[in-house]
């Protein structure tokens, strides 16, 4: 596989060399026939070319093997040279057109490895791909969000639509080839394959310090392996730090200690069973507003309000006299989708 992939990249390089040569041979032939034939057929009264409009327009239909005829040359020194436009022209655009298609081929390899610039706005970027990453990316399709994963191969999830990049997470030319300067959010997972805990979230903490330098309005999501790591994490960049497992271990608990607890926000996370969580900013018409006005105007859409944040902290269900101040509002609503 490895000898495939050097071939390929090497048959891309060569595709866009040959490329910028056609152009510039292509335009050389088309001013080099424009403003010869002008030069030599002018004079003479009965030749078509009297204008450098007429001769682009004779140097056009010539090397497309149009000829529609309308603009004859008259001259012997006119017809050699159109000879010689002919024969480099016809080849040279020849040569342009295939390259061109080959190119349109090299765009194909390119996707294929994942060494290409990807040209996103608001997009999601997953850095390193775990277990879950079908249900990731499902999930973020769903919410109507493009996807671009980073990492050294691609997975392949059964589903999802996605963009592969390849190349490592740490790495500031991978990240950019992956659109980190217009992307919405970042999600950092552990990298597969360190054996050791604490390596794969120092890994990821340094992950995420590069990418604040290149974007330091980047949001970040960041899921570690231990608890101990995660004022690291914190102090890194990420906005949020998730414990791999801590949630898991919690809604077990709960589901023995109160049954059905478990199940009933899976299904609200998951969104598939009719209602789902969702965060919104808070409108400015809402601010200054008391939080039980805020409730009887959410209540009438049929959302449920749960609770409020600003930055990291989170105020759960405020008493209703309380003047909403807050980023934004988490509310249960039905999944329209």
């Amino acid at each position: 596989m490895f000898p495939f992939i050097v071939f390929l990249r090497k048959l891309r390089q060569k595709l866009k060399d040959i490329f910028y040569g056609t152009i510039i041979s292509t335009v050389v032939v088309i001013f080099y026939g424009t403003f010869s034939e002008y030069y030599i057929e002018n004079p003479i009264p009965n030749s078509g070319i009297h204008s450098l409009f007429e001769s682009f327009w004779w140097v056009i239909q010539t090397i497309t093997t149009v000829g529609y005829g309308d603009v004859p040359i008259v001259s012997f020194w006119g017809k050699l040279n159109a000879i010689v436009v002919m024969l480099v022209g016809i080849g040279a655009l020849g040569a342009f057109t295939a390259s061109l298609a080959a190119n349109m081929v090299d765009a194909n390899i390119a996707a294929r490895l994942g060494e290409r610039r990807v040209n996103m706005k608001d997009h999601v970027i997953v850095c390193s791909a775990d277990e879950g990453i079908a249900d990731v990316v499902s999930e973020f399709n769903e919410n109507a969000l493009e996807v671009v994963l980073l990492d050294t191969e691609d997975p392949k999830p059964a589903k999802g639509s996605y963009t592969f990049v390849r190349g490592k997470c740490s790495a500031e030319d991978d990240l950019k080839n992956a659109g980190i300067g217009r992307a919405s959010k970042i999600l950092i997972f552990p990298e597969r394959g360190t054996s050791d805990a604490s390596s794969a979230d120092a890994k990821s903490i340094l992950t995420a310090m590069v990418i604040k330098k290149l974007k330091n309005d980047s949001y970040i999501v960041l899921e570690l392996l231990k608890e101990e790591n995660r004022a690291h994490a914190v102090l890194a960049g990420a906005d949020e730090v998730v414990v791999k497992g801590s949630i898991s271990t919690l809604l077990m608990t709960s589901a023995v200690t109160s049954p059905g607890v478990s199940k009933l926000f899976y299904e609200l996370l998951r969104g598939k069973d009719g209602y789902r969580i969702k965060e919104y900013p808070i409108e400015d018409g809402f601010k200054g507003k008391t939080c039980s006005e805020m409730y009887k105007e959410m209540d009438i859409e049929g959302r449920v309000v749960l609770g409020f944040r600003s930055e990291d902290v989170i105020k759960i269900r405020p008493a209703g006299q309380s003047v909403v101040t807050w980023e934004s509002v988490i509310v249960m609503e039905p999944n329209s989708g």
